[in-house]
């Protein structure tokens, strides 16, 4: 079996964040000190000093959801509008995950821009299916990026009603036409059933496979590679080991299935896809790894 590549990305267009030198000496002592504490002292030092609208309180009270994902992303921009608090701006500028959540966004919305433009030189119209992606948030901005003449189709599946409710919300922020897009709530497992009239170029899995075991994620891709049209993208992630986790898991309340590169790319290639068109790409801080999979006409 041919090794899929792992690499790391450096693009210097994306403007990646990472940490000041002074804050990487600081984070040593700090981090082992922490790692080692008691779920509910590890609980209490995260919460301190934030009100009830902190961010660390939110990403704690609604850890896996859309929303403590949303609080991640949109740090920079409440940042420069003054619309943060001190311990906000501690743990979003300490902890490398917070960073690396943005980082990966970043790297998600360039590769499915990438996939949207391969994929419209095939077909007049490109379909997108997005998976258990709460506000779809990625797909999105990547599609306002592009130009608006491009026809495509979108459908979003999750489970949350309110996720689903707060992705009408983003369309209508970056002024994309509601008539593209259709939102279903289901299991990404059930994907199938929506897909009886609907062939996706590019399926955009990111975050569900943090919380699906081996056999779960392997029957899933298995699925996802019987629905897509040939050439089409799978576009999912997996976050790595780290030097966090210990602290992410208790003091956060964020358990996760973490995954080495390896790992992850056996679910890829026991899904189906040929190695041969797959690759799996790691933001700076090589905590979150996108997986890139084709699923080839004529694989060899």
């Amino acid at each position: 079996m041919n090794k899929v590549p792992i690499i790391v990305d450096r693009d210097k267009n994306l403007e990646y964040e990472n940490h000041h030198w002074a804050v990487k000496i600081l984070r040593v002592p700090l981090l082992l000190i922490l790692n080692i504490l008691p779920k509910s002292l590890a609980k209490i030092i995260f919460l301190a000093g934030g009100g009830l609208d902190s961010d660390p309180r939110t990403v704690y009270r609604f850890a896996a959801s859309y929303k403590a994902l949303e609080v991640l992303y949109t740090f920079p921009d409440r940042h420069i509008r003054g619309k943060i608090k001190a311990s906000d701006f501690f743990w979003e500028n300490f902890l490398s995950n917070a960073r690396s959540i943005r980082n990966r966004l970043k790297l998600v919305k360039r590769e499915v821009s990438a996939a949207i433009k391969e994929s419209s030189q095939r077909k007049e119209t490109v379909e997108i299916l997005s998976l258990g992606g709460g506000s779809a948030r990625a797909v999105i901005e990547a599609i306002s990026m592009l130009d608006h003449k491009l026809s495509i189709r979108f459908k979003l599946i999750d489970t949350d009603r309110d996720a689903l409710k707060y992705s009408k919300e983003l369309i209508q922020r970056y002024n994309l036409d509601p008539k593209q897009i259709e939102w279903r709530r289901g299991y990404a497992q059930k994907l199938e059933k929506h897909c009886r009239d609907f062939h996706p170029d590019i399926v955009e899995m990111v975050g569900l496979l943090d919380y699906f075991s081996h056999k779960q994620a392997v029957d899933l891709v298995a699925k996802i590679y019987r629905v897509l049209a040939p050439g089409g993208w799978l576009i999912t992630c997996n976050i790595r080991p780290n030097f966090e986790s210990p602290f992410v898991t208790k003091g956060i309340n964020w358990p996760m299935i973490y995954r080495t590169p390896q790992e992850l790319a056996n679910i890829i290639i026991e899904g189906g896809f040929p190695s041969e068109g797959a690759r799996i790409v790691y933001e700076p801080f090589k905590i979150h790894g996108i997986a890139i999979a084709q699923k080839l006409s004529n694989p060899r």
